[in-house]
């Protein structure tokens, strides 16, 4: 189910294309057949309204999952020396190492975890997203028997090629995948961001298929990052691995004392340095600096309408008053 903005829309999944239907589709096919499988189990039977979100949960959980069940090692920047040496690791290596079509094995199975059905095997097309592209495969997969009325099928895992299944219609390579956990633990990129960067990449590359949507692609980073196994010895003595309370403290920062020695605080005076003392009012200035006589003199001779009389004023004043 998808809550947004307090409705409750029933999505269902063909082929793991996440199709959102009206409020009023409640009772499609794949509610219903949820809610029969929900009817079996022992809990929520005297509680309809209780037995309705069971159904709906369960039908929210089963889209999450993934046809690829078997456990990935984490990339070798990250790995530790606890982590588990007998997963096979996988180098991906732009996929030039594919087969053309991926068989059933013994480790196929449906992303609701059924492994047997004798109904026919058929062939598919399968979209491989990578880092710089997409890649077209065939991979053969068999309808599951209890997905029928959702069309989920049973197809390979696919983990000793470096690829995770989402679907049996589209896979991502492991190198993807630990781009993105590599990205956001070094420089802290969203999701988001990243999705786009590869957006970028796939236009720029002139990828056959641009990238899936950034929802499909979240259920499957997290889908995926359930199976990456790293292991940790991270516990306490007495609590265990999952001690009730945890209390989270601060980050302390220290700086040599050859740093310190020369930082003041601002309000701390230095006497050192000059100390001028502005004036209450400043001085008037004008252009001509002298007596107020000659100050209006010069005005006068200045206002005269006719310019040669002006001009007459002026030189007298200057032959008469100014004194060089």
């Amino acid at each position: 189910m998808e809550v947004m903005s307090g409705n409750v829309k029933p999505v269902s999944r063909t082929c793991g294309f996440f199709i959102s239907a009206p409020l009023k589709a409640r009772n499609c096919r794949h509610i219903q057949t949820t809610k029969k499988e929900v009817g079996r189990l022992d809990i929520f039977t005297s509680d309809p309204a209780s037995k309705e979100m069971a159904a709906e949960a369960f039908a929210e959980e089963t889209a999450k999952r993934a046809v690829s069940h078997l456990p990935i090692s984490p990339p070798e920047w990250c790995r530790l020396p606890a982590d588990n040496n007998e997963i096979p690791r996988v180098s991906f290596q732009g996929g030039r190492n594919l087969p053309s079509r991926f068989t059933l094995d013994s480790n196929s199975r449906c992303s609701c975890g059924e492994t047997e059905s004798s109904l026919p095997v058929t062939d598919s097309e399968l979209i491989i997203y990578t880092s710089s592209g997409a890649i077209y495969k065939t991979v053969e997969k068999r309808y599951c028997p209890s997905c029928r009325n959702t069309k989920g099928c049973i197809g390979p895992d696919l983990r000793e090629y470096g690829v995770f299944n989402w679907n049996n219609t589209i896979a991502f390579s492991h190198e993807l995948m630990h781009s993105y956990t590599s990205q956001f633990t070094t420089s802290e990129t969203p999701i988001f961001a990243f999705h786009q960067t590869v957006i970028n990449t796939y236009l720029n590359e002139r990828s056959p298929k641009a990238l899936c949507s950034l929802r499909t692609f979240v259920l499957a980073y997290f889908a995926f990052a359930r199976l990456v196994l790293i292991s940790s010895k991270m516990e306490c003595p007495q609590c265990g691995p999952n001690p009730p309370i945890v209390i989270a403290d601060g980050v302390s920062i220290s700086f040599p004392k050859h740093r310190l020695e020369s930082l003041k605080p601002p309000t701390i005076s230095d006497k050192s340095k000059s100390h001028v003392r502005l004036p209450r009012q400043s001085t008037k200035s004008t252009c001509f600096i002298g007596s107020h006589k000659v100050r209006v003199s010069i005005q006068k001779a200045l206002d005269e309408e006719k310019v040669h009389v002006g001009k007459s004023k002026l030189l007298s004043i200057l032959i008469n008053e100014v004194v060089f």
